[in-house]
């Protein structure tokens, strides 16, 4: 019998990436350039590092592993990013909705690439 994998929830997905991340970099993360000026341009940076994890997740939505990319050649995943940055609407009261992106977008990103 073929059983389907255990999708991670966003807190375990979070959890592994940022493990990911501190395996590959040690206590200390790389320089990142310039800090953001300001709130609108951190929000910006929140939903470019999203819509880079999706590519890196579903690069071609024809071959995506999740079926509703494939049947409509348009990753779900990337629109649902796109439709939080135009409406700016968080779910959680204490995260912007550039947060609750990378945080979607993280968990795609686990449960579809995984860490290898």
């Amino acid at each position: 019998m073929n059983q389907q994998p255990q999708l991670l929830s966003v807190d375990e997905a979070m959890a592994e990436f940022m493990h990911a991340m501190s395996d590959l970099y040690g206590d200390s993360p790389p320089a990142p350039g310039a800090p953001p000026a300001s709130p609108a341009e951190a929000e910006a940076s929140h939903f470019r590092l999203a819509e880079r994890l999706l590519h890196l997740a579903c690069p071609d939505a024809r071959a995506c592993t999740d079926q509703r990319c494939r049947r409509d050649r348009l990753c779900r995943h990337l629109a649902f990013v796109r439709d939080k940055r135009e409406k700016g609407i968080a779910t959680h009261p204490r995260r912007s909705p550039g947060a609750e992106a990378v945080r979607y977008a993280v968990w795609v990103y686990m449960n579809t690439v995984g860490v290898r």
